[in-house]
């Protein structure tokens, strides 16, 4: 049976360090010295001196470009005193940036790319935090992105309740003939709470939903603009209207994995926050131009920044 993963929902009433879904027997033999941690997607290992520098990180930020990452970490860095902004040496795949207590890193697109990126991040700060479930349990982590919304405009921000499937079920992986996986894909509320608090006063236009995760951008999101179609306009419109009823405000490509994963480990804190470019119910295609689209990003980042603030630098 895979580590971190049940034929149930894996979940943990209030949210705490689940310590029989961490991978102890390799990751314990790292803190002992016994084995080297190469996260090899970053291009660092657990005997890279430059890790030293990260012991006191305190968030793990993610989004999908690399442009994003350099810019989250200069902004945070600029709120939080100027301290030194740390790079990983290698960003074939993903771009990682540290400052400030916040490690930031891209993760690319999709639920596989996003989970390469999360499964050695998770083992990286098992390192750092020297396997202390306490001080796991401190960490906050989140996704900031964008997305396409349901019956919503461009530029509302969505903070995600639950990260869903297309079927509005949660994230599972299949094992041959073993069985199906099933993991929790609710996002906690409490961490969901605060973020609308500290952004109370920001007028910026945030609403809280379901969100689901599609392994793909087209078909699997009953777009009509693909290469490869099978659906009609009728069909789109009734998909995205049972959305809609149940709840679902917006769709992404990484959220359900992610909290699924989060949740294994039970991470008490966590969050997905994404801009919506466009209402899918009124079109397949992002039209807003350059200017809109940048500003939609960057209040989704604004979103983030406001809690950061409240949660690193007033406590």
């Amino acid at each position: 049976m895979l580590l971190g993963a049940s034929r149930g929902h894996d979940s943990i009433p209030g949210g705490a360090i689940k310590t029989e879904n961490i991978n102890h027997e390799f990751l314990d033999a790292v803190l002992e010295g016994r084995q080297v941690d190469v996260y090899y997607h970053f291009g660092v290992a657990s005997d890279d001196p430059i890790l030293e520098k990260l012991r006191g990180v305190r968030a793990v930020i993610l989004a999908g470009s690399g442009e994003r990452i350099t810019d989250f970490a200069e902004r945070w860095s600029a709120l939080s005193g100027d301290p030194e902004i740390i790079a990983f040496p290698k960003e074939e795949r993903f771009v990682t940036r540290y400052t400030g207590g916040v490690l930031f890193s891209s993760h690319g697109m999709g639920m596989p790319s996003a989970s390469i990126a999360v499964q050695e991040l998770m083992r990286m700060v098992y390192f750092l935090k020297r396997g202390d479930l306490e001080a796991l349990d401190d960490v906050f982590w989140a996704r900031v992105g964008t997305s396409g919304g349901v019956g919503l405009p461009g530029g509302t921000i969505v903070v995600s309740e639950a990260g869903l499937m297309a079927d509005l079920k949660p994230f599972r992986l299949l094992q041959g003939g073993i069985g199906t996986y099933w993991f929790d894909g609710e996002f906690p509320a409490a961490t969901r709470a605060a973020i609308m608090a500290a952004n109370a006063d920001s007028g910026l236009p945030i609403v809280e939903g379901k969100t689901i995760a599609t392994n793909e951008f087209f078909l699997e999101q009953f777009r009509l603009d693909g290469a490869i179609r099978r659906e009609t306009a009728q069909t789109k419109h009734e998909f995205l209207e049972w959305l809609h009823a149940n709840g679902v405000r917006n769709i992404e490509m990484e959220g359900a994995m992610l909290a699924a994963y989060w949740n294994s480990w039970g991470f008490p804190s966590f969050a997905m926050i994404c801009a919506v470019l466009l209402n899918r119910l009124e079109g397949d295609q992002v039209t807003s131009t350059p200017e809109q689209l940048h500003d939609f990003s960057e209040q989704s980042g604004d979103v983030l920044f406001n809690y950061l603030q409240q949660r690193l630098l007033t406590s």
